[in-house]
């Protein structure tokens, strides 16, 4: 992990905020925090609020917590290194400095006099015990094993996974099964199985809070009909008002027979993976858990509402509601883009999604939309695919690499992208029995002449910034290419919408 750590570093592979070295993080927050300067770069340079920096303020690493912040939002180093000048706190740019283009460099060599003394060599030389930036000695020799300790003795929730014998699926770290055993009403021939499951997180990093049943069958009203906002295999959804916030509560029901325990159990595990993902991967383009609840009639998790529902549900108009129109059909693509290639690029390994499909993509109340069900997520090879035995998601958005040659790798996502990118140009389903022919969306496409797609058009998005149809079209079929290898990785896909 640590060697290849290092190989992206020098690969110049390092780009955006959250893939910033332990190291020279850690000197940067060093230098921020002296003086209290993350205040000014977060409310003059950044635009944060007076409550946000409140809140940091009461941080042990208000700097560091800043980052976290700001690298939610997919910014870069060189974003970051130009906010610095502006500022003028030269200081703080050095530990950035080689994370960045060399034609940023004048940023600091021309800065002001008080880094004018220190030479090109020692601002990379890592060997200088002497170089001193106020009183700050971020260059001295560091062994590669004080490294390892810093970077495993973070005090930041990691996601906790190993490999499962057969097809690496994500699995929460074994600890006291004692914190997961169901209550004494709902004991039964299942309580064996259940009681061997392991608990949803490790005491040393349970950061997400733990809410009582009793607690989230009050904020529903007592599980009132009325506040369903959803039925599936998994149970209900609620609405609810929980700790005077609106959530959406995820109550999963176990079945009444012993056939049907096999599926509980598995519920239960992807909703343990969930909560571990979901708590360790913040980003406002991936839906919000905000707790858990176990130990009560039935094992809950507590999200935050979505008031606009599913993509799927707008893009069919249920509930009779106003359709999309093109901008905000654009605004969607772009943000779904920008959660996946956060969840490929965040960590060492990718993470994915593996389940990316309309009805997973949910809309808060200004349509920003956020991926949501993380149960089938997996950890994915550095690069190009990866046998597994098991396959899981959903026919209609899957590649056949995956469907028949079991080939698992980030390409997965990028096609189940490409197909709700379709979904939301023509406004049909990915998969629809009625039609006479071609009941996939993909084949459905794929038989139509180019100069005829224009006859799919979702005519319901209206006739302003038409030109959408036609990128979401063409960018469907280059994510959705039936080879994995002709298929973009989602960071490119990202900044190809982003600049149109």
């Amino acid at each position: 992990m640590i060697t290849s750590q290092f190989s992206e570093m020098a690969n110049g592979n390092v780009e955006y905020i959250y893939q910033l070295p332990f190291f020279e993080r850690s000197e940067f927050c060093k230098i921020m925090n002296q003086n209290d300067k993350w205040e000014e770069l977060a409310g003059t340079w950044m635009n944060y609020d007076v409550l946000t920096i409140q809140n940091l303020r009461k941080e042990k690493n208000p700097a560091d917590e800043l980052l976290t912040l700001w690298s939610q939002h997919n910014h870069t180093i060189k974003e970051l290194f130009v906010l610095l000048s502006r500022m003028q706190h030269y200081q703080s740019m050095v530990p950035l400095l080689r994370f960045v283009d060399k034609k940023f460099h004048r940023l600091l060599h021309n800065g002001e006099g008080n880094l004018q003394y220190i030479s090109r060599n020692h601002l990379f030389n890592k060997n200088t015990k002497d170089l001193k930036i106020g009183t700050q000695n971020f260059n001295q020799c560091v062994s590669p094993t004080q490294i390892v300790d810093k970077i495993l003795n973070q005090p930041i929730a990691q996601l906790a996974i190993s490999p499962s014998n057969s097809n690496n699926l994500l699995v929460a770290s074994p600890v006291a099964a004692a914190a997961f055993s169901p209550s004494p009403s709902n004991t039964g021939s299942n309580d064996k199985k259940i009681n061997e499951l392991p608990s949803p997180l490790p005491k040393a990093e349970a950061t997400l809070p733990h809410a009582s049943y009793s607690k989230l069958a009050i904020a529903t009203n007592g599980w009132n009909q009325h506040n369903i906002l959803g039925k599936g295999g998994f149970g209900t959804v609620y609405r609810g008002v929980w700790k005077n916030t609106e959530v959406a509560i995820k109550k999963i029901r176990q079945k009444g027979s012993d056939s049907d325990s096999e599926s509980y159990i598995l519920q239960l595990q992807q909703s343990l993976k969930e909560i571990k993902i979901l708590n360790s991967h913040a980003h406002e383009n991936i839906l919000a858990l905000y707790a858990y609840s176990f130990g009560g009639e039935a094992p809950c998790l507590v999200y935050q509402l979505m008031k606009n529902g599913s993509l799927e549900d707008r893009l069919l108009l249920r509930q009779k509601t106003e359709p999309l129109i093109w901008i905000q059909r654009h605004e969607i693509a772009k943000g779904i883009a920008r959660g996946l290639q956060y969840l490929h690029t965040i960590g060492e390994k990718p993470l994915i999604h593996g389940d990316i499909k309309s009805a997973n993509i949910l809309l808060d109340k200004n349509f920003e939309p956020k991926i949501g069900d993380f149960g089938l997520a997996r950890e994915g090879p550095e690069r190009d695919s990866m046998q597994i035995s098991k396959i899981h998601g959903t026919r209609p958005y899957l590649p056949e690499e995956y469907l028949y040659d079991r080939r698992l790798s980030t390409k997965i996502d990028t096609y189940s992208y490409g197909i709700v990118l379709f979904e939301m140009a023509t406004g049909l389903r990915a998969y629809d029995k009625s039609r006479p022919e071609k009941k996939y969306l993909r084949d459905l496409i794929d038989a139509w002449e180019d100069k005829d797609l224009y006859l799919l058009i979702d005519k319901k998005a209206g006739e302003s910034c038409m030109q959408v149809y036609e990128n979401l079209i063409k960018m469907g079929k280059w994510c959705a290419n039936r080879l994995a290898q002709n298929r973009p990785e989602m960071e490119l896909v990202f900044r190809k919408l982003n600049d149109l």
